[in-house]
């Protein structure tokens, strides 16, 4: 059963409680509504979140009403949410102390990361969280731990889960008949308007298509058939989609600059459905409703041969992969070890450098090769500089670790001692408190047996209540003071402390920590390593932590 707000102290009347100042709190509204909620009848809408959540704010003498943030079309299954986001960072800025939903599905639907929201970071942030449908307020102590609030969380998160199972389930069976599924006809095929589960070869697109294969059977290089293609004005597939009125097309996400590169072509020519084939499953969400996907294995693809005509014959794709294979072994035998592989970014085009693995290797940008557009700096730059500012990086991160660590050591052994107190005081809690429940059973005694009278045992007994409530309310916060666990930096702050001795990047510290290095014409280099974020938001906890001791 959920439990109720009281709005007075449960042991003395409203009339009689002293005149405190009353807290006012900067208060955010947020809605959602996904893509899945919107258009169903008697569907929840943003409109109707947006006007309660401002009627219950406005209504609340407690509260302000200082901005509002709606994520609509976004999934409550992950935290993934440009505005949820925007409104967290006002949160760290100190302009908002309180958030208000409609209820605890439109915060989120992952069990797991909303009673980390609810629990630790709101707490840890002093944020008070309302849920106004499911008359949550966490001011309320005993709505965090309420048993009703986990679980509805759980059976959102449940619902999610299984409804992720059941629409994966249906879109595999139809695949398996030879659907095609994506909502985008890839380049060089159309989809037939009579059925969208099928494909029609687009006459154009599909003679660069063959083209593209064939120059790669002949043994040219992607890198230089895509140099070919822009040197001859030929639309890349995003401006060719775009030319042709498409509104609706993911190469509208790769850059504005849009035109052909070696990447490009080698994603085409490892493309299977060019020679007929439906292809369903490479990729799958490894968390409900979250945007990052992993890998599948080829043994669980579902592959349809002949559903569509194809563009180009399969002895000609079969040489292409061949050349491709080729290619990629000399390039493993000559470069597998190189620690900043795929890793050095041109800071002003945003693609990836080429290394000249000649004496004295250096990287440069090639872009301009490809299109001359471009304006890149074609100078090299030492590979020499660039593995030695890295390592400079990750040693720095190391010693940030190290002073981390030494400061959570004294914090945990003070945590110690504030649990060993805490203790000692809940015994004396729990000894009081038995004494009063030994007190009240004998002033129940006195009034069966007559010795009193009822006004008096009612006076005694309201005075006795008072006091139980409120050591019940002092044992139940001593309790969560002792059971209070640590948080999860622990683990990366020893991850970087294993590196704090480190002379030189080997290729399989870069994939364990180097996320990029871009370097800009002025020869600035941002180097950003792989959990650097973890250290910095371990950083600021224990400055705030400081500040507010």
């Amino acid at each position: 059963m959920a439990r109720t707000k009281r709005k007075t102290n449960p042991v003395i009347p409203a009339a009689e409680a002293p005149a405190q100042a009353q807290k006012q709190y900067r208060a955010a509204a947020y809605a959602r509504l996904s893509v899945e909620d919107s258009g169903k009848p008697g569907a929840d809408t943003i409109e109707g979140q947006k006007a309660l959540l401002t009627s219950f704010i406005e209504s609340s003498s407690d509260m302000e009403l200082v901005a509002l943030f709606c994520d609509n079309g976004r999934t409550g299954t992950d935290f993934d949410r440009p505005q949820f986001e925007k409104m967290m960072e006002e949160v760290r800025k100190g302009h908002i102390d309180c958030i208000v939903v409609k209820d605890l599905s439109r915060f989120g639907r992952n069990y797991k990361e909303t009673g980390n929201y609810l629990e630790r970071i709101f707490p840890f942030l002093g944020v008070r969280f309302i849920a106004v449908n499911d008359g949550f307020d966490s001011s309320n102590p005993l709505d965090i731990d309420s048993l009703d609030t986990s679980f509805r969380t759980l059976i959102y998160d449940l619902y999610s889960r299984d409804l992720s199972r059941r629409v994966k389930s249906a879109k595999k069976a139809r695949a398996e008949r030879g659907a095609f599924l994506s909502p985008y006809a890839p380049y060089g095929y159309v989809k037939d308007p009579e059925d969208k589960n099928h494909l029609l070869v687009d006459a154009e697109a599909a003679d660069v298509i063959r083209r593209i294969f064939q120059m790669a059977a002949d043994g040219a290089k992607t890198w230089q058939i895509a140099a070919a293609l822009n040197g001859e004005g030929v639309s890349s597939p995003k401006n060719y989609k775009v030319e042709a009125g498409c509104t609706r097309t993911p190469w509208r996400s790769i850059r504005e600059d849009n035109f052909w590169t070696g990447n490009l072509v080698a994603k085409l020519l490892r493309d299977e459905r060019y020679i007929g084939k439906t292809v369903y499953g490479k990729r799958s969400r490894d968390i409900v409703g979250s945007t990052h996907t992993v890998k599948i294995s080829r043994n669980d693809w579902v592959i349809v041969p002949d559903r569509h005509e194809a563009i180009v014959p399969e002895v000609l794709f079969e040489k292409a992969q061949a050349c491709m294979r080729e290619y990629r072994e000399r390039e493993v035998m000559t470069g597998g070890g190189n620690p900043l592989k795929r890793k050095v970014i041109c800071g002003v085009c945003g693609h990836t450098m080429q290394r000249d693995s000649r004496k004295n290797a250096s990287y440069r940008c090639v872009m301009k090769r490809l299109n001359t557009g471009f304006d890149c700096s074609e100078e090299r730059v030492p590979e020499a500089d660039i593995l030695e500012a890295v390592v400079d990086t990750i040693q720095v991160y190391a010693q940030y670790a190290v002073s981390i660590d030494r400061l959570l050591q004294t914090r945990q052994e003070q945590r110690q001692l504030d649990r060993k107190q805490a203790q000692r005081q809940l015994q004396t809690l729990q000894s009081r408190k038995a004494q009063l429940d030994k007190r009240l059973q004998d002033l129940y005694e006195r009034l069966v047996e007559g010795e009193i009278s009822r006004e008096s045992f009612a006076a005694q007994k309201k005075a006795l209540t008072a006091q139980a409530e409120e050591i019940t309310r002092m044992v139940l916060e001593l309790e969560r003071k002792i059971s209070g666990s640590d948080d999860g930096s622990s683990a990366v702050i020893e991850h970087f402390k294993s590196y704090a001795g480190i002379m030189a990047l080997t290729r399989e510290i870069s994939i364990e920590l180097l996320h990029s290095v871009t370097i800009y014409p002025d020869g600035r280099m941002d180097i950003r390593l792989n959990l650097a974020d973890e250290i910095e938001v371990v950083m600021e906890a224990l400055r705030r932590e400081s500040c507010t001791a």
